[in-house]
């Protein structure tokens, strides 16, 4: 008996339901807890001629045509078929492995058929392109919509007021939706009582700095504000009530406020993320930071809620406060690009959770605290581009375990800072990065890199290294994305076994390396040797050995031979500069192949010949040096093309004739700089 009442009331409910959903897919009778709904038919017709309108270059939608729209891509329907959510971002906008994005991006018209979505409340067309068309009306009459991300979608137009009517929205990203209006406005905020996110990045709202405070402000609700970059100019140095309690994000980074950072912030006490970076912020960092509700410092409390704090690029001076230590729950303190002065407070071993700490680029002074070392859950420490004075020993890293990137640097003329660590130390790190320049690390390649075998970023120049590069670092089998020795006094050869990833770089410049030069791997694209001791030729395959390179410096060395016509295989070479060495023979014809080069030197060598006809199809060329060779004839009418030339130095040769008068006619760039083509040897005078 209990078996029929429960089968006669399921049947009770497919029947009531069928009159709403016309259309029903598999229904189980034995179990109500079974159904599987498929797409309700006016809906699936809404769909399709919402795909009408639209251009797909790359296909994304072709699945769209199945008879059950609710397992189209990106197509989610409620357990009663309704369609609630259309996830349409362009999926491959951020992935670096795709060349053109925008080749999978959906454009054309919206249709208004989405009207017809009655259980809508999700939508994401971000990251396509729609043409710089406005944001179709009926938008505004999504009433069912929580969450609507147009972001990065080309629209036009200026911000359509009606985004007001959307007042059950709790999602709202509009990041870089617009073109150049800036005629916007923010009054259409006061209804949208539910929104927690709110992203307007790059949206124009200059017409709004002197009220946009007081519009978010209606927002009590709100849980992440980003209006970076927005042109908002005036931060109110005071704002009477903060209604802001339920705040955990504030990005207003690059809005140029050129004021003081105000004491309202102090009152927003549920924060965790604030970014002020890049708004020409004056001053020192306020003592009302050591007040702030969600701050502990003077205020005694515990439970700090800061997690990442970001002031750089400001022009913020004095001393770091010494209220920062309260930040205990701090996971991101970044200060790079101010006017800091001082060292670093011994205090800041109290920023027990501290992962990123940027000092880089103040004017800041001193010893660096010991303290430092404490910091057991830092991740990236960098202090470059400052003045640090005194020794680093090993105790400055005692207790880094989780350190992964180091950054430091002293004054490049005048070193003050010295490593001083034992041969035998062993880190309690690894790193995949590394940067310590204009510091005195030598005169022995440091030993205690021996055991960083994951490293991939090595920059260690300006650091008084003496002697040839230990066999244990090559036979780390590291795969570099940059190796950077610039400015040593390192000796020996470089093996041809170094590993790059792709766009790998390689800095050996002004050390005392010789032999001949390496063939790199084939990732290589920045490959700077020059002023050094290497001899021998140019390898005669190095263009289809290093296809990538992009820019090439083997210049102040003892090279010999002849230029390989390989180089023209380049075809993504931007500088190419082998100047000050032993070259001979002529230079070859083979430049039809690198549309890019930018910067040609060839000065001081032994070449001879003509200037080739193909140089005139560099029609990028800025640097063209020739000068001190034996190069011979006349100049060609063909670098007539080369019209963005700004420095041309063909001198001391055995050209002959007169200067020709269509440099002064077809180079205006050359003019503008005021350079000047040396006229040893030549007859007549430049026309200009």
């Amino acid at each position: 008996m209990a078996d029929t009442r429960a089968s006669t009331f399921c049947f009770s409910i497919i029947i009531i339901l069928s009159s709403e959903l016309i259309y029903l897919g598999t229904v189980k009778l034995g179990s109500c807890e079974t159904q599987n709904f498929s797409c309700i038919p006016m809906e699936r017709k809404a769909l399709l001629n919402f795909k009408e309108g639209l251009t797909d270059p790359s296909g994304r939608l072709s699945s769209w045509r199945d008879r059950d729209c609710c397992s189209w891509a990106g197509v989610r329907c409620s357990e009663l078929g309704h369609v609630t959510k259309l996830e349409l971002s362009n999926p491959y906008s951020s992935n670096p492995d795709v060349v053109d994005a925008t080749a999978y991006a959906l454009g054309g018209e919206l249709h208004p058929s989405l009207l017809d979505l009655k259980y809508l409340n999700y939508l994401d067309l971000s990251m396509n392109d729609f043409g710089g068309v406005p944001i179709p009306n009926f938008i505004g009459s999504l009433e069912t919509l929580r969450y609507l991300n147009l972001s990065g979608a080309s629209f036009g137009g200026s911000l359509p007021s009606f985004l007001g009517n959307l007042t059950s929205l709790r999602y709202l990203d509009l990041n870089s939706c617009f073109g150049d209006s800036n005629k916007n406005h923010l009054h259409w905020l006061s209804t949208l009582f539910h929104l927690k996110h709110l992203n307007l990045g790059s949206v124009d709202l200059s017409m709004t700095s002197t009220y946009w405070l007081e519009a978010v402000n209606m927002l009590p609700s709100l849980e992440e504000l980003y209006l970076p970059a927005c042109g908002l100019s005036i931060f109110p140095s005071s704002f009477p009530l903060v209604n802001l309690s339920s705040l955990l994000v504030l990005d207003l980074s690059n809005n140029g406020f050129n004021s003081s950072i105000p004491s309202w912030l102090f009152n927003i006490s549920s924060l965790e993320y604030l970014d002020l970076n890049s708004n020409d912020l004056t001053g020192e960092i306020p003592d009302g930071f050591a007040y702030m509700h969600f701050l502990c410092g003077l205020s005694r409390c515990n439970n700090c809620s800061l997690e990442s704090l970001d002031l750089g690029y400001n022009k913020l001076s004095g001393f770091l406060p010494d209220s920062l230590r309260g930040l205990r729950n701090l996971k991101n303190l970044l200060l790079e690009g101010n006017y800091f002065l001082g060292s670093i407070p011994e205090s800041i071993s109290n920023l027990s959770s501290l992962e990123f700490l940027d000092l880089s680029g103040n004017g800041m002074k001193g010893t660096i605290p010991r303290s430092l070392g404490q910091l057991s859950s830092l991740v990236s420490l960098d202090v470059i581009l400052n003045q640090w004075e005194g020794v680093i020993t090993e105790a400055h890293f005692s207790n880094l375990t989780s350190l992964k990137e180091l950054s430091v640097s002293s004054n490049f003329s005048n070193i003050t800072l010295t490593f001083n660590v034992s041969s035998n130390w062993i880190p309690p790190f690894k790193l995949n990065f590394i940067e310590i320049s204009s510091c005195e690390v030598g005169p022995e390649f440091p030993a205690w890199l021996r055991n960083q075998n994951e490293l991939q970023y090595v920059a260690m120049w300006n650091a008084g290294i003496k002697g040839s590069i230990p066999e244990w670092f090559w036979k780390l089998d590291l795969v570099l994305e940059m190796l950077d020795l610039r400015f040593n006094q390192i000796t020996g050869t470089v093996p041809n076994s170094i590993k790059f990833m792709p766009q790998g770089q390689l800095f050996l410049y002004q050390n005392h390396f010789m032999g001949p030069l390496p063939v790199l791997s084939s990732n290589v694209s920045v490959l700077y040797l020059g002023h050094n001791m290497f001899s021998g030729p140019i390898p005669h395959d190095i263009g289809e050995k290093m296809p990538m390179l992009t820019d090439v410096d083997f210049s102040f060395n003892s090279l010999n031979g002849s230029l390989p016509s390989s180089i023209g295989n380049l075809s993504s070479l931007i500088n190419f500069v082998v100047s000050d060495s032993q070259l001979t023979g002529k230079i070859p014809d083979i430049w039809n192949n690198t549309p890019y080069l930018s910067i040609v030197d060839m000065s001081n060598n032994s070449l001879y010949g003509s200037i080739p006809d193909s140089f005139g199809s560099l029609t990028a060329l800025k640097f063209l040096r020739l000068s001190r060779n034996n190069l011979s004839g006349e100049i060609l009418p063909t670098l007539q093309n080369c019209t963005s030339i700004e420095n041309l130095d063909v001198g001391d040769n055995r050209f002959l004739g007169d200067i020709p008068t269509w440099i002064g006619e077809t180079m205006p760039s050359l003019l503008t700089w005021q350079k000047t083509i040396c006229q040893e040897r030549f007859l007549g005078a430049l026309a200009i």
